[in-house]
């Protein structure tokens, strides 16, 4: 019994890992897509975006470096996937969340 609940959990935490190293991997290509490499970005740095279910992209990004706070780096990320959102005219469909701090993935919870 020991072994099975040892080998599930396993198996939750190395799935769960593969899809947040996925997830932060196309933030970062997306940006790249605008000659934007957010790993060499200077510190204090924030990324977020939405993505819908199913999707494979996001749909709205938003991102903010070299600030002199993180609580305000993070704030300035979400307002510019926000602006994002409403230029595409993206509704509800997705709702912008923090997906990076720093160099650090945010796993959702």
């Amino acid at each position: 019994m020991l072994r099975l609940f040892f080998i599930f959990y396993i198996f939750v935490f190395c799935t769960k890992s593969f899809a947040s190293d996925k997830e932060g991997n196309n933030f970062i290509q997306q940006l790249l897509e605008w000659k934007i490499d957010y790993k060499k970005l200077d510190e204090f740095k924030s990324g977020a975006g939405c993505m819908t279910k199913g999707s494979q992209n996001y749909q709205a990004l938003g991102f903010s470096y070299n600030l002199a706070d993180i609580n305000y780096a993070k704030k300035i990320a979400l307002q510019g996937c926000e602006q994002m959102k409403k230029k595409n005219k993206i509704l509800s469909e997705c709702n912008c969340e923090i997906i990076f701090i720093n160099n650090n993935y945010i796993a959702k919870e």
